[in-house]
């Protein structure tokens, strides 16, 4: 459920995008000659706090925009669909629309994708990917199939998906979310994470499900490579910057997981401050057996006031019913 969804307004692309105008592209731009990043007591730069990184801007960047990173405010409400209307084909024909086929889909209510473009430096961007140029996953010829490969794999051999809570996805099993948190990438709703600094670590929760990744400062990486949830994640500082690199995801993570956490990738992600109320976030994704070269996008993430409690097991009264539908067919079958 979307704890966040008292905050979400039905509220059209161009009002949005002219409050932007007013607000948050001036504010960007003014940030950028002024601002000096705190620090914490022991002299890194101090990230913490509760940010939201939900955006309409997509990770690859959409043939409408004519392979242009940037748009003007009149090119996106020309070309970027409202809110409204985003809201109402999920409700009609997405995968969050409630029916008879998919009795557990939310309707627009629940919904907080974000109601604008992320901007970047003032700029309204159309895509999250930045490098290539042209804003599109530099898949290697083989490189689709092989994911596709990998996603399909299951943990337990010759099990069906409704034979056990194990064969289920890792997000009905309250493991993982379907949302990307390594890298983050705007989802439907609960974009929202937390980090908190300590001299030797660093923790980053992700609201939905609750997932919390605990980065070492200064360390190694496990020389056992041992995989685990999220990866493997050891961090440092550049400048006003924190750098962290993952590796080593977690096999049901990389075959039953959402986002790009594939077999053999490195993840390097980017967190620095660009005014009092906004992060910029950066990930860089290597993987050369799928990717042609290693790409990388990039997001805005703004102050929030709240994190709220993901209790994803005390509201998972789903599983049982699955598992006992299965029986019921399996029984009826035997008869």
């Amino acid at each position: 459920m979307n704890s966040n969804f008292l905050q979400k307004k039905s509220v059209s692309l161009s009002l949005s995008l002219a409050l932007l105008t007013a607000g948050l592209i001036s504010s960007s731009a003014m940030a950028q000659n002024e601002y000096q990043t705190p620090t914490t007591d022991w002299g890194v730069p101090d990230l913490q706090g509760i940010w939201d990184y939900s955006s309409r801007t997509a990770l690859e960047r959409h043939p409408r925009f004519e392979g242009k990173l940037t748009v003007t405010q009149e090119e996106a409400e020309r070309l970027v669909p409202s809110l409204q209307e985003y809201t109402d084909a999920l409700e009609e024909r997405g995968a969050e629309a409630p029916g008879p086929h998919n009795v557990g889909g939310y309707n627009a209510f629940w919904i907080n994708p974000g109601d604008f473009l992320a901007v970047i430096d003032g700029e309204l961007r159309t895509s999250l990917v930045i490098e290539p140029g042209d804003g599109r996953i530099p898949w290697t010829e083989q490189g689709r199939e092989l994911r596709a490969a990998q996603r399909a794999t299951m943990a337990y051999e010759n099990m069906d998906e409704n034979d056990g809570p194990e064969g289920r996805s890792l997000a009905e099993r309250c493991i993982l979310s379907f949302a990307s948190i390594v890298p983050f990438m705007p989802s439907l709703y609960n974009n929202t994470t937390q980090i908190v600094q300590s001299p030797t670590h660093v923790m980053i929760l992700a609201e939905m499900a609750h997932d919390a990744r605990v980065v070492k400062i200064g360390g190694q990486h496990d020389p056992h490579n041992v995989p685990r949830w999220h990866g493997d994640s050891i961090g440092y500082y550049e400048g006003d910057t924190l750098v962290v690199e993952t590796i080593n995801f977690h096999p049901e993570q990389v075959a039953r997981g959402s986002g790009y956490t594939s077999a053999n990738a490195k993840i390097t992600e980017r967190f620095y401050r660009v005014s009092e109320r906004e992060l910029r976030y950066q990930f860089t994704i290597e993987d050369s057996e799928l990717y042609e070269t290693p790409w990388t996008g990039e997001l805005p993430m703004y102050a929030a006031p709240d994190l709220y409690e993901y209790a994803c097991h005390e509201g998972n009264h789903s599983m049982p019913g699955i598992l006992m539908g299965a029986r019921v067919l399996e029984q009826l079958e035997d008869e």
